[in-house]
């Protein structure tokens, strides 16, 4: 397979990843909406650094290390998991708080860190990524080739999340989410504690079958 063939397979493959929607969508999602659409884009661009981050340590075998040293990775694995409950936590409490005693929502004051940490609780992302190079890019792979994949998948990411930035930051969709707004911060909230919930569930049906 040539190496643009090979591109093209990864930048699809990543580009049906990020629109499974997952925490990265809700709080882009979330931060577009309840605040603003600047607010909604500094989301994103915590989001993109973090896929990044996660791609490039990928290219160093990053996910292999964490393979290997499997308690540091079930560590960050838990680690994430908590983040995500911790989240969920506090936009369910705010939906269930009396709207006269509201506070600025959850992401407002950093929305880029929200992004940021949001994409980094998934060290499963370095894993996969990983094992992506190893099984689809060819062996002894120009620089520029992994140059290439680094700005692809930051380009697609920007593109896909800041498409949903855009969306949900329009007067029509803030108006509406407005109206429901204490409803989906509820919704938003039970979301980010279930993949929250499911992370810690794989990792303790993990621990009982070792």
């Amino acid at each position: 397979m040539s190496l643009t063939a090979t591109l093209l397979q990864l930048s699809l493959l990543h580009i049906l990843m990020a629109m499974i929607p997952g925490p990265n969508t809700v709080v882009v999602s979330y931060v577009s909406a309840r605040v603003s659409r600047r607010a909604g884009l500094l989301a994103v661009a915590g989001v993109v650094l973090g896929s990044a981050i996660w791609v490039i340590l990928s290219m160093f075998g990053f996910g292999i290390l964490l393979l290997e040293a499997g308690i540091v990775y079930r560590a960050l694995r838990w680690l994430g998991a908590a983040y995500l409950i911790y989240v969920g936590v506090r936009l369910l409490m705010a939906g269930l708080r009396p709207a006269e005693l509201q506070r600025p929502p959850q992401g407002a004051r950093a929305p880029l860190l929200a992004g940021l940490l949001t994409t980094l609780s998934n060290p499963k992302s370095a894993v996969f990524w990983t094992s992506v190079f190893v099984v689809v890019v060819p062996a002894h792979a120009p620089a520029w080739f992994y140059a290439a994949v680094v700005a692809l998948i930051v380009a697609q990411s920007f593109a896909w999340y800041a498409f949903v930035a855009l969306v949900l930051s329009t007067d029509f969709a803030r108006r509406y989410y407005h109206r429901f707004a204490q409803w989906l911060d509820r919704l938003a909230g039970v979301i980010m504690i279930g993949l929250g919930a499911k992370l810690a569930y794989e990792l303790r049906n993990e621990l009982i079958g070792r």
